[in-house]
């Protein structure tokens, strides 16, 4: 059912047909039509409110929910301008599914509740999945709320940083370093040893910029490293806080550049490129074979289009 075929039904004022319709729209209907079936919220049919309030959760649901891994960041924010001004009713249905009996489904809906803003009861249906038994929901649920917590909720980020699964850690210090509340730092300092690489990079990104500067010892020891991803992770650090122009990490990159695995390269690579000024072009250009440049000159621009 497409925008135009709705509305003419609506047209019609027949109150048992636009039940109907929103009943076929939630399963056949494109996302077009959530603004429609939110306008029918205000109709004084009390019939009619019931079955939009589950027709436009259900239709949100499942074709955004199913299509999420394939939507560019760019058009998913201007979905969540949408989103945001759904009627609580709504949210509450959709996040009815965070406790479905489909793990993809609850994942997806975690996600989906993420473009609805900084609600405090939100925030507070995302919190929960912070004790979820499924690491992916935990990860992505702190991911989620890096966008919504404040200092006063640092007690919660706490907790997560312990979390055996290193995706939840790292992205429980992305939070950490979003809210920027520097009383952290002395926690982050003891996870510099941390096994994961992803945890251990971002720790140190983190610390830095919440204003502790003496990293490069540990930089350089992820550097040296036997482990390439720990290597790698580093060089994706420099590339970060290289962008800052402190001279040191460009030449950290220069010195450690040029590693014996290509996954390294690559990072040091789209280190300078990030950098991007003259030394960092100079370096790029005389350390590194021109098809490698253009395989990471590449990957940075497919990681500019997703991320909108």
């Amino acid at each position: 059912m497409d925008d135009k075929q709705f509305n003419a039904i609506l047209l019609t004022g027949d109150e048992g047909t636009i039940v109907q319709a929103l009943r076929t729209a939630e399963d056949e209907g494109a996302l077009s039509l959530v603004k429609p079936m939110l306008a029918l919220l205000k109709h004084p049919n009390k019939a009619i409110v019931r079955q939009a309030i589950m027709s436009s959760a259900n239709l949100i649901k499942t074709q955004l929910v199913s299509s999420w891994g394939d939507i560019e960041k760019n058009v998913k924010d201007g979905l969540a301008t949408i989103l945001k001004r759904l009627n609580p009713a709504v949210v509450d249905r959709i996040a009815d599914d965070l406790y479905s009996k489909d793990e993809e489904n609850r994942l997806r809906t975690l996600q989906v509740l993420g473009l609805l803003g900084q609600d405090e009861k939100i925030k507070q249906s995302v919190s929960k999945m912070l004790t979820d038994p499924d690491e992916r929901m935990r990860a992505t649920a702190i991911s989620i709320l890096k966008n919504m917590l404040g200092h006063k909720d640092i007690t919660i980020i706490y907790r997560v940083i312990q979390d055996p699964d290193p995706r939840v850690r790292a992205n429980g210090v992305e939070t950490m370093e979003a809210v920027g509340n520097t009383n952290v730092i002395s926690s982050l300092l003891k996870m510099r040893g941390d096994k994961n690489n992803r945890v251990r990079g971002n720790v140190l990104k983190a610390l830095y910029s919440l204003g502790y500067k003496e990293i490069a010892g540990d930089l350089c020891k992820m550097l040296e490293d036997s482990n390439k991803w720990m290597r790698a992770t580093a060089g994706w650090v420099l590339g970060e806080l290289g962008q800052v122009q402190e001279e040191p990490f460009l030449d950290l990159v220069g010195e450690y550049g040029i590693d014996r695995d290509p996954d390294v390269r690559q990072n040091m690579i789209k280190a300078l490129m990030k950098i991007n000024n003259i030394k960092s072009l100079l370096y790029c250009k005389y350390l590194f074979p021109g098809t490698e440049i253009k395989q990471a000159h590449a990957a940075l621009e497919r990681m500019k289009k997703f991320r909108g």
